[in-house]
């Protein structure tokens, strides 16, 4: 235990050296559901945050399309990611709404999760199953009973917690990915952004 939880450490740490904070646009999942940041959209009161000193959430620096990076497979590199091939897009909008795309190359068809967000009072966005949805998954996992995210500055990064835990061994950043190679090779694959 106290060995796996040194390396999500090393890992976190390793992560945040690696930022280069670069500015790329950040695109829409689907364009019937997205619709950017809009040049007005400055902050989106929920009735959460910091209400205190009556600041409404600032949902500004959220807002975006985000990727899941293997750490053991660099992004934009064709390789073997350590046994997880999947490609996995986040995206949260300003309407309170956000969705997750995960694909994997043995699936036929990626699935997509539906959410509603909630700010919360320690930072996070606490996630809540969307229009659609019955229960309240994530990735792999049918079912969890809590999931939320929260914004690491300066390069806009996410941290997902489920259920009390972080992810192991991914890093999610600003971004779209894409598949360049699903898997046409045994235990290769290369995502990369889109459009590169």
């Amino acid at each position: 235990m106290m060995r796996a939880r040194m390396l999500f450490v090393s890992l976190a740490v390793v992560s945040s050296v690696g930022c280069n904070c670069s500015n790329r646009e950040i695109v829409a999942l689907d364009s019937d559901t997205s619709s950017g940041v809009p040049e007005d959209m400055t902050a989106v009161s929920s009735g959460s945050g910091d209400e205190s000193i009556g600041e409404p959430f600032d949902a500004s620096r959220w807002i975006g399309r985000y990727h899941f990076e293997n750490t053991f497979l660099p992004f934009g590199e064709r390789g073997d990611p350590g046994g997880d091939y999947s490609l996995v897009n986040f995206e949260i909008l300003p309407d309170s709404r956000a969705s997750l795309l995960y694909d994997d190359c043995n699936f036929e068809l990626p699935i997509v999760i539906a959410y509603e967000w909630l700010p919360s009072d320690d930072g996070w966005l606490n996630l809540h199953p969307g229009q659609g949805e019955t229960s309240l998954r994530f990735l792999g996992r049918t079912d969890v009973e809590t999931l939320r995210v929260q914004l690491i500055e300066p390069c806009r990064e996410l941290e997902f917690e489920a259920d009390g835990r972080g992810l192991s061994f991914s890093v999610v950043r600003p971004g779209e990915s894409c598949w360049v190679d699903r898997c046409t090779t045994p235990h290769t694959m290369q995502v990369d952004y889109c459009g590169e």
